[in-house]
Parts: structure tokens; sequence; C-alpha cells
């Protein structure tokens, strides 16, 4: 194996030496490749395999390209990768996803704050970097060993200075803009997710389930046609909880179909709805609950 970093690059020879990999059951799925637990004969250590099946491995040699320019506690730690891009591994996560915690139902609005604000400036980081992630969803942020949340899966993420076309991503976390146009804004289609996921954390569910135009769907109609007063009527006779204007205000702006008119991710943390959140000692404490139930 040759180590750069840290980061081991190997053959497929020198990681069956050194490795012995549990196939079953797998630690997850996406949409390119499975992840399974594997482990360093010599010093025990844990990591998260990711593999590609066959020869589909443009989503792993991306995602290797990414992890190598991100060095941020936000984002799950690229250790190594074989020399024919079909597997890849990372920082081993041995709490699931943030989807598990989110299973277990909303959370407080000062926790959702403190989270969000976490989250973005995660976001902040990487656009700085000029890195748009393009795939944001609870099931692609990962909960550490001391509960702190990282992002991973970046198979779709892009580096890019100027308006590309868009790579993937999952439906009811998608941009409008990704359905319809040949190039556009991946910035602020991260931002359009991150309101999505803020949306769950609040509510409990999602705030629609696809805005493709060629599926009619009513909850992103009412947004669409900006009917948000009998869209939040709708959500908090649901929920039976009324909701703070701010964060109406704030998911309103996050999921404006206009690209140009969306809210940005330094106005997401100058927000007045992430002003107060829980203390962020707080907010662990109620993930490693969650977790542990």
């Amino acid at each position: 194996m040759q180590s750069g970093n840290n980061i081991f690059v190997f053959t497929q020879q020198d990681f069956q030496k050194c490795f012995v990999v549990n196939l079953n059951p797998p630690l997850g799925q996406g949409h390119d490749a499975r992840v399974y637990l594997a482990m360093h004969k010599k010093t025990g250590e844990m990591f998260a395999l990711k593999k590609s099946p066959g020869l589909i491995t443009i989503y792993l040699a991306n995602e290797i390209q990414i992890l190598k320019c991100i060095d941020h506690a936000g984002t799950v730690l690229l250790k190594g990768y074989a020399q024919d891009y079909t597997c890849v591994l990372l920082e081993y996560m041995p709490n699931d996803t943030f989807l598990k915690v989110l299973k277990k139902g909303p959370f407080q609005l000062s926790f959702a704050k403190t989270l969000a604000s976490y989250l973005t400036r995660v976001l902040v980081t990487l656009h700085a970097a000029s890195i748009a992630h393009c795939d944001i969803k609870p099931e692609n942020i990962l909960i550490a060993a001391d509960y702190n949340l990282k992002l991973c899966d970046f198979g779709f993420a892009r580096i890019c200075k100027e308006p590309l076309r868009p790579p993937g991503g999952t439906p009811g976390y998608t941009a409008p803009e990704m359905y319809i146009n040949p190039q556009v804004n991946l910035f602020k289609c991260d931002v359009f997710a991150l309101g999505v996921v803020l949306f769950i954390v609040v509510m409990g569910f999602p705030p629609f389930q696809t805005n493709d135009p060629n599926v009619k769907d009513g909850w992103w109609g009412l947004i669409q046609s900006k009917q948000f007063d009998l869209f939040w009527s709708k959500c908090e006779q649901f929920k039976q909880q009324q909701l703070p204007q701010e964060f109406k205000n704030l998911i309103m702006s996050m999921l404006e179909c206009d690209p140009e008119k969306r809210i940005s991710l330094q106005q997401v943390l100058e927000h007045e709805f992430l002003m107060n959140g829980a203390p962020e000692e707080e907010v662990l404490q109620e993930i490693e609950t969650r977790v542990k139930e």
C-alpha cells in the first residue's frame, strides 16, 4: 500500500491481505454502491468500505476526488481507496444515519435551531471551497461515535465555479430547477435540500413527496403557487401545533422556486429563526438518547 497524507492507495490484493470484511449485513446502500464494515487485521481499527458493483465506478471516483479536497470535522473522512476506484475506505460512523433519529419524531425548536446552524456552517465551508454536495438528505448525514453529525456520500458532489449540469439528487430534496434547466447553480440547490431537511427536523414529515413537474403533488403545488397560508394551515393542522412565523419565513425562503430569489447560506445563518438555539451539548445528548432507544 502507498500512503500519502494518511490516505492509503491499495490494490485489491493488498486489501485482502490487510483487511477482513463483514459482508452480511451491509451497513448501507446508496445510488451506486454498498457499504460494509471492514477491520484492519493488524490494528483492529474499523472502517466503512464503500464498494461499487461491477464496473460502475464513476461516482466512487468522483467521491474520492472530492473527499481528497475536504478537511472538515463535519464531513466523513477519506481513509483510503483502491487504485482502480472500485472501493473506498471511509471513517466508520457507528451510530447509523440522521434518518434513524428523525424517525423517533421531530426535534423541539431550540434543538432544531442548533442542528440547522451546524449543518449550514458545514455547507458554508464546502461552498467556500467551491464544492456543492448535490444530495443533501437525512440518509447522507451520519452520526459519529461522539454523536456529532457528518455529511457523507459525495458521489454526486461537484467542484464548481459556474453553473453546471445537474448531476443527480434524490426526489423530494431536489431543487425544482434541476428538472427543467440544463445548467443550474448547484450551491442554491444545496440550500433547497437543506430547507427540506430542516422542515423534517421540526415537523417530523417532509413538505412534499416530489416536485417533479411530471408528477402531481398537492403539497408542492401549494408552495409553487405561493399559497403559503393554506400550506402552513394544513401543516399546523397535521402537527396540531402552531408554528413560529420566523420558521415559516425561513423555510419558504429556502424552498423558493426561483433560485435567484432563494436565500443564501449566509442569510440562513443570520436568520432570526436560528437565534437562541439550545446548547450543543444538550443536542448531542438528545441524539445519543434517540440512538440508544
